[in-house]
């Protein structure tokens, strides 16, 4: 019960909607929201109790800050109610912080708990902002401390004192500074690694457009789009005519690049809203958002009549390669399955009627 409230607490705000970065920042901006408010919460009655009232008020309102920034950040789940936490945490902390080099604390060993700032800083601001934080806390912790005559302080430390607390909160600052600029540079890697593992996973590397299950998510996409503006979605399958002759002809190598040809004629000539994917050997898609079936097809006889103006240079022949193309449009009563079922009949028909030609489904049954 201890355990599933206090999980509970500490993933309050993550979603599966963000990144694992966000909801990391997420997670430790309440753990230390509540290691803050226990620890300042119990220390500020110690200290009440012990009728020590600027240390005791200190503490509680420092509480208080961290309960409001665990508030904050429940309240305006984005970027800014996140930010606006982070900020609030970082400064209660260096506030209370420099307050207790100031007067002490608890036998003059307030200055000890400075030592936290700098992980803190690091995590929530990163590596160039919490530098920039660090810096000046560092010099406003230096001159609270040597200040002529400690004139700015309650209390009383040894030269040696002094000095050697800044030298080792300078190495913690300097360990915790290179452990976040290695953490933020491994987490960019395995990002960058991520996106490229996304796109080889979605994407046909001969020709680089969405392979057949990249494209299908863009279906999905625009199939959700349908749902919600009630505007139709044409598909188009597209054959190469008589792509194995040209294989046997001039070797699988060339037929790659005339695949990868065909590909840039297809981006070209599409709309910007359009997509085209590699739907498996020769065969390609296009998805046309928007767009009922006669648009399609006059669409996709532009494209057609575009490749069989283009000629392809391979061995030094240039030759002309034309496609056969079929059409089917969704809507409300023509499902994706079925679209597609009828777009390839149409393809089939369109190689029946000599290639090289357009072929509408026309809605045709199953």
């Amino acid at each position: 019960m201890i355990a599933a409230t206090l999980d509970k607490l500490l993933k309050e705000g993550c979603s599966q909607h963000y990144d694992e970065e966000t909801n990391r920042q997420i997670l430790v901006v309440n753990l230390f929201s509540l290691v803050g408010i226990s620890l300042t919460l119990s220390l500020g009655i110690v200290a009440l109790v012990g009728k020590n009232y600027p240390l005791a008020f200190s503490l509680l309102t420092a509480s208080f800050l961290f309960i409001v920034s665990r508030k904050i950040q429940s309240i305006f789940s984005n970027s800014v109610g996140r930010l606006l936490a982070m900020y609030l945490l970082t400064g209660c902390l260096m506030a209370l912080m420099s307050f207790l080099v100031v007067t002490g604390g608890r036998a003059n060993t307030g200055p000890l708990w400075i030592y936290i700032v700098p992980p803190v800083a690091m995590f929530f601001g990163g590596f160039r902002r919490g530098l920039g934080v660090m810096a000046g806390f560092t010099l406003l912790i230096v001159i609270l401390l040597f200040f002529p005559d400690d004139y700015l302080l309650l209390t009383h430390y040894s030269y040696e004192f002094k000095t050697r607390l800044i030298y080792s909160f300078l190495t913690v600052t300097f360990l915790s500074a290179f452990y976040e600029y290695s953490r933020q540079k491994t987490y960019e890697t395995a990002k960058e690694l991520s996106r490229q593992f996304k796109q080889q996973a979605l994407h046909d590397p001969l020709t680089h457009l969405p392979n057949r299950r990249g494209i299908q998510q863009q279906i999905e996409q625009e199939l959700s789009r349908m749902t919600r503006h009630g505007r139709p979605i044409s598909i188009v399958i597209v054959d190469v005519d008589h792509f194995k002759n040209i294989n046997d002809t001039y070797g699988h190598d060339n037929g790659d690049v005339v695949l990868t040809k065909i590909s840039e004629i297809f981006r070209k000539w599409i709309r910007r809203q359009d997509s085209v994917g590699r739907w498996g050997g020769e065969e390609f898609i296009f998805v046309l958002p928007e767009t009922p079936e006669t648009n399609g097809k006059l669409l996709a006889d532009k494209v057609r009549s575009a490749l069989e103006g283009t000629f392809i240079n391979i061995q030094g022949n240039d030759i002309q390669v034309t496609a056969s193309f079929g059409v089917c449009e969704i809507n409300k009563e023509i499902t994706l399955d079925r679209a597609l079922r009828q777009a390839d009949k149409a393809l089939y028909q369109a190689k029946k009627e000599g290639r090289n030609c357009v072929v509408a489904a026309n809605a045709c049954d199953d």
